[in-house]
């Protein structure tokens, strides 16, 4: 019984399917250095023009509960939204909490707060300055201070339930490490291991085919010779019967 032989994939295909899986590895490795370096240096991570955030009080509750996940897209100059097809009432924002922005809880000044507009853009005549106000909605009521434009990073535009424990984890550097450092370094290892393979598979396919073509000459340098020696005891016999 003849086994079946597997078919070989085309070369061109080989080469394409290899070309595409290092891009994506590469495309994933520069991601990942992006986002480590913009921690590193004290920025909030930013991918493609979107940031995530994680909330950590329950001021948005029900619309996002304690854990979720927001994701935010960056505004680069808040203060060009100014006009009405920029920010509007009612539109979920993520900012810098300024000084004074919650007397009941201090420890928010400085850090990323996600609240709803409750007052679209306004010009304040004495400051010069543009504003906006917010407020949760569990409480419905409006922040104590008004947030100014510049302090805006983005507007949400999604969020995802339940998955902020996961996300927390990743945003620690055990996490990074753990989740996404250790599985890319050992993928960059079994790619690795399957090119040298193949470059050794193909070295042995290399010693074959030269070893073949050896074989091929000397079988047919030894039918040369064969035919040679036949060709003169022709001519002896030949020789030897005209002599007779």
């Amino acid at each position: 019984m003849s086994k079946t032989k597997a078919k070989k994939m085309p070369k061109w295909l080989d080469i394409t399917l290899r070309v595409i899986e290092w891009t994506l590895i590469i495309f994933i490795i520069c991601c990942m250095l992006s986002l480590l370096w913009q921690r590193i240096n004290g920025n909030t991570p930013q991918l493609f023009g979107y940031s995530t955030y994680t909330v950590l009080t329950d001021s948005m509750t029900p619309t996002y509960e304690v854990g979720d996940v927001v994701l935010c897209k960056r505004i680069k100059d808040p203060n060009a939204y100014k006009d009405t097809v920029g920010f509007k009432k009612g539109d979920v924002i993520a900012f810098t909490a300024p000084e004074g922005f919650s007397p009941q809880n201090p420890q928010l000044d400085g850090q990323t707060v996600t609240h709803r507009i409750a007052t679209a853009p306004y010009y304040d005549e004495e400051k010069q300055q543009w504003y906006v106000e917010t407020q949760g909605d569990k409480f419905n009521i409006k922040d104590s201070t008004p947030i100014p434009l510049g302090n805006i990073q983005g507007t949400v535009v999604g969020s995802s339930k339940g998955i902020g424990v996961v996300f927390g984890f990743l945003t620690k550097w055990y996490g990074f490490v753990f989740v996404i450092a250790l599985p890319l370094l050992g993928i960059l290892i079994w790619q690795i291991m399957v090119l040298a393979k193949q470059n050794a598979k193909a070295q042995e396919e290399a010693i074959q085919i030269e070893k073949q073509k050896k074989i091929q000459e000397f079988e047919k340098e030894k039918d040369i010779k064969i035919d040679e020696i036949k060709k003169k005891a022709i001519e002896e016999y030949i020789k030897n019967n005209k002599e007779r």
